[in-house]
């Protein structure tokens, strides 16, 4: 049996209350009915004695004289341990019928008896019935009343005896007195007793295993909705089972799998909603942070807890977190819907917005949303930078086509200089053309990088390289020398072949006569590398990080006069990148340059 005995649990406390309850009622029950039942016991003893003693009184007053009378006595047939005795009007005895009972149970033989003097003598002998009888109860008898009670020898000594005593004769000639031992009649109350309380002791076990029974039957629903309950706050809401009854405590079990179901439902819909807000907020690129009252930090995001660890150290992210929570605090204060506030950390250009949010117990929260614009901000300024370098070099030469021209037709230029200067025109408009088609160029690998790679043979590709800027270099006077290809790669050959005609062409342009150009290939296990080696005048130091920017120029009026526009190595960085290759200045002034090219094989 499956049974809760701790103290404070219901199924004991029910228990107890029940015991407690039938124990008072039984044990109270037993006392009443003990005390009532010994009353009742010697009142009735007494009042059979008193009908006793009366049929005898009057038995006995019918008899003529007091020799039928004595002879009557013989004749009269008494209840066990019952003696007779009878008495006149001066308390002599006048007959004895029975035993002597109060020798029975031990009473003092010793009675007084008084004399004439008024002093009290003493004589040795048994007691009878008579001797329990006061002079006031001898003076109520022989006035003709029947009494009967319980009394104790006129020396007060000893046990008491039931009597009865009833006047003999009208006018009253004597006194008739029976009288009974008391202990059949307590031995039969204790017997009573006894039997109660046996009675009483095994009642109160019965009806503690009933109600222990009954505590179970009534509280078992309860442990049950009590273990459901205890799984439904840890989060199982699984129903509650074994529950059959179908009174309040059955519609309790019922109410309690309803709110289960609905709890659990309830719980999916917020773990769902908070998934998916999660999911929200930690898949934007923004960063998030929850802040309360005090400003203190309650929820971050990765890409927030990126802004201030940075790449640094530990100690650099630390403290650019807290000069990031130092500027959240100050912007608690006046918090305004949608204004964005600029906070420059370190190197980085954060836009911040914050809001206010209420939280269940009514406390005010703050929500940060950190955007980082740095990239953005700098995209800005390239692309102004580059509007207006384009519009720089398409006004330059469109300055000179139209000034040119209106010489020539305002006849400012004589007819024999025209044709020199259409020449000039001519020139002009190739090199605009051609800053088109480079932007053309760089707008296509902008948008389109994906151009399709096959493998190419490395040794017929430099053998045409060679072809194609022999010549070039023979007219120039420089020395060209390249290396012997072997193997495979794996590119676009027409993008290649821009990626070295740029490279090659630049090498020429600032080689001076009798020098070199070296295309040399240095060729790893995972990657293939080449380098385009001049010996012209060298890139400055503050140059090289900018070399690769678009419309750079280190020399601006060289690069003016001889065509360059500061593209073409932007079109080839991004060529080779495209390739997920990389590219790699080195240059020392006054002793050349080298471009290094890697493509991966």
């Amino acid at each position: 049996m499956n049974f809760d005995l701790r103290p404070r649990s219901i199924s004991m406390k029910l228990w107890a209350a029940i015991t407690a309850l039938i124990l008072a009622v039984l044990g109270g029950l037993g006392v009443t009915i003990t005390l009532l039942f010994g009353d009742f016991y010697f009142q009735q003893t007494l009042d059979t004695l008193g009908k006793e003693v009366e049929e005898i009184s009057h038995y006995l007053g019918e008899q003529p004289n007091w020799s039928q009378r004595l002879f009557a006595i013989d004749e009269i047939r008494l209840s066990s341990d019952t003696q007779m005795v009878v008495i006149d009007r001066y308390s002599e005895i006048i007959a004895i019928k029975g035993g002597n009972v109060a020798a029975s149970f031990g009473t003092n033989d010793r009675i007084g008896w008084g004399d004439v003097s008024g002093e009290m003598s003493w004589l040795i002998r048994s007691l009878y019935p008579s001797d329990f009888l006061s002079r006031t109860d001898i003076a109520e008898v022989l006035a003709g009343k029947v009494i009967t009670i319980k009394a104790i020898p006129r020396n007060k000594t000893g046990q008491a005896m039931l009597i009865a005593a009833a006047p003999l004769g009208n006018p009253s000639e004597a006194i008739v007195v029976l009288g009974t031992s008391p202990a059949p009649v307590q031995d039969s109350i204790n017997a009573f007793r006894r039997m109660t309380l046996y009675v009483s002791l095994a009642a109160v076990v019965l009806a503690t295993l009933v109600s222990l029974v009954f505590a179970r039957q009534v509280t078992r629903p309860l442990a049950l909705m009590q273990k459901g309950a205890s799984q439904m706050a840890n989060g199982d809401f699984q129903p509650i089972t074994g529950v059959r009854s179908r009174d309040e405590l059955g519609e309790l079990a019922d109410v309690l799998n309803s709110m289960g179901e609905s709890l659990k439902n309830h719980m999916t819909w917020l773990s769902e909603e908070r998934n998916l807000l999660l999911g929200i907020v930690e898949g934007i690129s923004d960063g998030v942070i929850m802040l309360d009252g005090e400003g203190e930090i309650l929820y971050t995001n990765e890409p927030a807890k990126a802004l201030w660890q940075g790449s640094g150290s530990e100690e650099e992210s630390s403290e650019r977190k807290e000069t990031l929570m130092a500027f959240l605090r100050e912007s608690m204060e006046g918090v305004e819907i949608d204004k964005k506030i600029h906070f420059n950390l370190d190197t980085q250009v954060l836009q911040v917005a914050m809001a206010t949010t209420q939280f269940e117990d009514g406390k005010q929260g703050y929500v940060a949303v950190l955007r980082d614009i740095t990239a953005s901000l700098r995209a800005e300024k390239e692309r102004r930078d580059f509007m207006a370098s384009v519009t720089h070099e398409l006004r330059t030469p469109l300055h000179l086509i139209q000034g040119y021209l209106e010489a020539i037709q305002d006849g400012v230029i004589a007819k024999e200089e025209q044709t020199e200067h259409i020449d000039l025109v001519l020139e002009e408009a190739k090199r605009l053309a051609k800053l088109v088609m480079e932007l053309q160029e760089l707008d296509r690998f902008e948008s389109w990088k994906n151009f399709e790679k096959k493998e190419i043979d490395l040794a017929g590709f430099i053998q045409e390289l060679g072809y194609r800027f022999q010549g070039r270099a023979d007219e120039l006077g420089i020395h060209l020398e390249m290396d012997n290809g072997t193997g495979v790669i794996h590119a676009n050959r027409d993008r290649l072949l821009q990626v070295f005609i740029n490279l090659i062409e630049n090498a020429f342009r600032h080689t001076p006569e009798g020098k070199s150009v070296y295309i040399r290939i240095i060729d790893s296990e995972e990657h293939i590398q080449f380098n385009v080696e001049d010996q012209g005048e060298g890139i400055p130091p503050q140059a090289l990080p900018h070399i690769f920017d678009r419309f750079y120029r280190v020399d601006k009026s060289r690069s003016r006069k001889e065509g360059g526009m500061g593209l073409g190595l932007s079109i080839v960085m991004l060529i080779v990148e495209a390739h997920n290759g990389e590219i790699k200045v080195e240059s020392e002034v006054g002793k050349g340059t080298t471009f290094k090219v890697i493509l991966p094989k």
